[in-house]
């Protein structure tokens, strides 16, 4: 059993059953097995968006830590019971940021090895794909964090829109220019990258840019 972040060992794991809305109301009580449940379910997301605005370095794990921490913490911040996901992914872009703006005069992405750079496909990706995801976190380095983070749930997770918005906390309007304008970003910085500017231009999507 993998232990989770800020719980102690317990001789007797209580599973939590439910959906996010249960679980929300669970956590804000306190209630046995709702924090395990909350890491169990969302862990894996709440890396992938670690590592989409932070790289994936050394601290990814201190990180994790830390979302999980400050989410058990302040549970009673949950406005809507059924978004809890969306709630979890904005306390996780705001440990990001804290986290950026700390160390902001430092070299903070850190690249991986292309096999341990996240979501590819399968084990056997070609090189040019292997190429393209490298360059993709090279130009992302370069944006701002008000265009690198909603480029990155939106454009690279597919997150909703909505949930974009909820996580950034701004309205749907706002995220939507912001993401419009970090793809512009993106657009200009992908051409010092031959092979992103080949895949870009036979984009339908970037064309319309």
């Amino acid at each position: 059993m993998a232990m989770q972040p800020g719980l102690k060992s317990e001789n007797v794991r209580v599973s939590f059953i439910g959906d996010d809305s249960a679980l929300a109301k669970a956590l804000k009580a306190n209630q046995p097995g709702a924090r395990e449940a909350l890491y169990d379910k969302y862990a894996t997301h709440v890396r992938g968006v670690l590592v989409r605005t932070l790289g994936t370095n050394v601290e990814l794990q201190d990180h994790l830590h830390n979302v999980f921490i400050e989410a058990f913490s302040s549970t009673s911040s949950i406005r809507d019971d059924s978004k809890l996901k969306s709630w979890l992914t904005s306390v996780t872009v705001y440990t990001a940021i804290a986290h950026i703006r700390k160390t902001s005069r430092k070299r903070w992405l850190i690249f991986s090895a292309p096999d341990e750079l996240p979501d590819v496909e399968s084990h056997d990706v070609d090189s040019e794909k292997r190429q393209a995801l490298t360059q993709v976190y090279q130009v992302l380095e370069k944006m701002s964090v008000k265009e690198r983070i909603p480029f990155s749930l939106r454009i690279i997770d597919g997150m909703p829109l909505q949930d974009v918005a909820e996580a950034c906390d701004v309205s749907l309007a706002t995220i939507k220019r912001r993401i419009t304008k970090a793809k512009q970003r993106f657009a200009v910085l992908a051409r010092s990258y031959p092979l992103l500017q080949e895949l870009m231009d036979n984009d339908e999507s970037w064309r319309q840019i």
